[in-house]
């Protein structure tokens, strides 16, 4: 735990110092949002099933964008830079690092959410801690399945060039496949198996539990903990297989 703690304190610097994160994490679905509601204050005032939707698709974009940045492709860069060889020399062991990071992670994504959530409260001029704890509770319960899906990049041979097409590529394929449409229980469970698609079905069901706004289904919650169990078994598998040498070591 002691050296859980030491690498977190290491990624938290590293990660303060990188404040283009920031802006590409949160200012701009901040500022899409203004603009795509630039009016909503004067439409509506309270919260529903549609602001529950739209809601939970910009907390999905910041958590997944967060994690895919700062956790999965961080750790690939870290390791073709030498710096992940040498966090894992000095703790010894592969699940302390990417526990550590993920754990830094997972507070700046509930900072994230809480910052959004703010910014949608003064544009619907209603104060709502609800809103704050519903963001937080998502936070929490998302950020580990999407990681460990997210960690199947680890077994593909990734070079530091390649990074930004790649991101570029899944998050443009992740954001298509989300308008397929979810009118029988096999296409809804299909796409929860989208990372984008879990955290926003999973916002909004919390959403509905916390403003009573709609239906809270035990289906959906029994097919999220399938796709749970499915993302932790690719995870495991994925991280077990990453490799300690840079792919420029190995060609």
């Amino acid at each position: 735990m002691r050296d859980i703690m030491a690498l977190c304190k290491v990624y938290m610097i590293n990660i303060m110092s990188n404040k283009f994160a920031f802006v590409y994490n949160l200012l701009l679905p901040i500022i899409y949002f203004i603009y795509k509601n630039v009016n909503l204050s004067s439409a509506t005032n309270h919260f529903n099933t549609t602001t529950a939707e739209a809601l939970g698709n910009f907390w999905a974009y910041i958590i997944f964008v967060t994690i895919l940045n700062n956790v999965v492709v961080s750790l690939i860069v870290q390791r073709e830079q030498g710096f992940y060889k040498q966090m894992l020399f000095v703790v010894g062991s592969k699940i302390k690092v990417v526990t550590a990071i993920f754990l830094v992670q997972l507070a700046i994504i509930c900072l994230e959410i809480s910052v959004f959530n703010v910014v949608v409260m003064i544009i619907i001029h209603q104060v709502s801690f609800k809103l704050l704890l519903a963001g937080v509770a998502v936070a929490l319960l998302s950020a580990l399945p999407v990681t460990l899906v997210g960690s199947i990049l680890f077994i593909f041979r990734i070079k530091i060039e390649s990074v930004n097409i790649l991101l570029g590529i899944i998050l443009f394929g992740l954001f298509f496949i989300i308008s397929v449409p979810t009118s029988y229980s096999f296409t809804g469970l299909f796409n929860l198996f989208n990372p984008l698609s879990f955290v926003t079905e999973m916002s909004i069901q919390i959403q509905n539990m916390m403003f009573n706004i709609g239906v809270v289904s035990a289906g959906i919650w029994i097919q999220m903990a399938i796709v749970s169990v499915c993302y932790a078994i690719i995870g495991i598998y994925s991280i077990s297989k990453f490799s300690v040498n840079a792919i420029a070591d190995r060609v």
